[in-house]
């Protein structure tokens, strides 16, 4: 389900899609089940003959439609030619895996038989492997369950950049959110070249070069974001919008950005010894480890009375990550299942690693309509075993997990075959996460003291008791 988007991008560009390496890296898969919901399971791929399923590695969470790389600094894998024997092969593997494993039995109303007699032949007269690719995604995503999906070599090779923190894009180093007024810039990396040519949070991009940032037509497939990005070294000129100022023209020179930095998780103590950890992706390696280290450092310089965690702009990743990260605060337990039509798996919380000054705080989770996939699990996770409330406005309702199946040629099906069920069995696909104090706001407009979910959660924390 795609809500009117309020896109957050990273605006930060690639520069040439298309050179390569190797076999089979794996890109950051959207996380999704069976039932139709993102939480991803994915197992890190390994270099594999033909087709290995991938259903018992690292899981994976994310809300489908990521924003994609237009060109990655790192290399990707070139799309190698395929011999027509090659395209059928894959072909019949990934048509088979769906018959076998999807998620819904009925393939969302789809004939799958029928798919396969219409597509075979298309398949086999590919010209290019581009074009193949094409008809791939094209076959997995008549499924329109917004979280299965089929990745070229080159998508694989860069999502899996970006989940080891080895991601780059020559860019200028902010992110934006697309908003009626223009390009509303939420987050600003500290030294980069927006930072440095004295572009604010909450400035609003309102042209690049000269062109209206929200022209639907002027900037071509990829909009004012792909504008905005490009080659390291070269500028982009900008006309900004900041509150009621004139407008004012800045040219920016783009510089190599890492991705890591938007993934990067932080903590913060705020008034009256309350902790706010910020998750923004669970999409990274040690993002586990990320929260604790954080945390412990915060604890370090004297206990917090209560703990805000804010998932409001995760769109999943792991699960393992997630389960690990409700470890730091609470000791085992499940917080439900990932069910389909041929397993149940308990989510269960690892023991032994809880931090103790983390134990029988209050805490509050902020989540958004954009809170998706494994972040959605995390929420309702962190309310049944810690009790935690929850606050802001319903999540994004998209709970399946996807399983990773990998190829040859270093493609990839993630495929939906498991959905997210509360301990009392209830979904959350469709629904989402409901919160328990629900502030309908725009938090993203909002300086941090003005936040209206944020200070809504510390007046919680802060009420005696």
């Amino acid at each position: 389900m795609r809500h009117r988007h309020i896109l957050l991008m990273l605006l930060a560009a690639i520069i040439m899609s298309g050179c390569t390496f190797g076999q089979n890296p794996a890109e950051p898969a959207l996380t999704g089940a069976r039932p139709a919901a993102p939480a991803t399971r994915i197992p890190l791929p390994s270099p594999l003959p033909s087709v290995t399923p991938a259903p018992t590695a690292s899981d994976l969470a994310r809300t489908p439609t990521p924003v994609p790389p237009i060109a990655t600094i790192v290399p990707t894998p070139t799309l190698a030619p395929l011999s027509r024997e090659q395209r059928l092969q894959i072909f019949q593997q990934v048509w088979e895996k769906v018959r076998d494993n999807y998620v819904y039995p009925d393939y969302n109303g789809l004939d799958w038989q029928a798919i396969r007699e219409e597509l075979q032949p298309k398949v086999a007269a590919a010209a290019t492997p581009e074009e193949f690719y094409s008809i791939m995604r094209e076959m997995i995503a008549r499924l329109g369950d917004d979280h299965s999906r089929f990745e070229s070599p080159q998508e694989v090779a860069a999502q899996l950049a970006e989940a080891s923190g080895q991601l780059q894009y020559g860019g200028i180093g902010v992110s934006v959110r697309t908003i009626d007024e223009g390009g509303l810039i939420t987050r600003v990396v500290p030294g980069g070249p927006a930072d440095q040519a004295g572009i604010l949070t909450r400035d609003i991009i309102v042209a690049v070069n000269g062109i209206p940032f929200n022209d639907p037509n002027a900037f071509g497939p990829d909009g004012a974001i792909g504008a905005v990005r490009g080659i390291p070294g070269t500028s982009v000129r900008l006309t900004i919008k900041r509150g009621n100022e004139p407008l004012r023209e800045i040219e920016v020179v783009r510089a190599v950005i890492d991705i890591a930095v938007f993934n990067r998780v932080t903590v913060e103590r705020l008034a009256g010894d309350v902790g706010l950890l910020t998750i923004p992706s669970f999409y990274v390696d040690n993002a586990d480890s990320q929260a604790r280290d954080v945390l412990t450092n915060l604890l370090a310089a004297g206990p917090v009375r209560g703990m805000i965690i804010d998932v409001r702009d995760n769109s999943g990743g792991y699960i393992h990550i997630m389960r690990n990260i409700i470890a730091l605060y609470h000791d085992g337990g499940s917080i439900g299942a990932s069910v389909g039509r041929n397993e149940r798996e308990e989510q269960r919380i690892p023991r032994g690693k809880t931090i103790a000054g983390l134990i029988d705080i209050p805490i509050v989770v902020l989540i958004s309509e954009e809170t998706a996939s494994a972040a959605e699990m995390f929420a309702a996770g962190m309310r049944v075993l810690c009790q935690a409330t929850i606050v802001g406005v319903p999540s994004a309702g998209n709970t399946e997990n996807l399983y990773g199946y990998n190829f040859d040629d270093g493609s990839r099906l993630l495929l939906a075959e498991v959905a997210y069920q509360l301990p009392d069995g209830t979904l959350i696909e469709g629904t989402g996460v409901v919160p328990d104090v629900l502030i309908e706001a725009e938090w993203w407009r909002f300086p941090r003291e003005q936040d209206p979910q944020l200070q809504a959660a510390l007046a919680i924390i802060q009420k005696p008791s």
